[in-house]
């Protein structure tokens, strides 16, 4: 559930709440005065200016991390 920023216009105070979308433009009851505190618009943004660089996993790394460290398929074999 996204958490929502109100004012309480009387007595000036933040009140942040928990609410589904569909109920965010609905006034929420202020703690202190019992009035109606108005959302506050949001300035959150998760944009990125650059594309994140992928990381890949060798396959010696992914047998290691699926079978453990201990696992007798994964330790290198020794030539003989």
């Amino acid at each position: 559930m996204p958490l929502y920023t109100y004012t309480c216009p009387e007595c000036e105070i933040e009140i942040e709440e928990l609410r589904p979308s569909w109920r965010a433009d609905e006034p929420v009851e202020c703690p202190v005065c019992h009035g109606l505190c108005v959302r506050d618009l949001s300035s959150f943004s998760i944009r990125s200016r650059s594309a994140p660089t992928p990381v890949y996993a060798s396959p010696a790394q992914v047998a290691r991390a699926l079978h453990g460290p201990g696992c007798p398929c994964c330790i290198p074999r020794r030539r003989s």
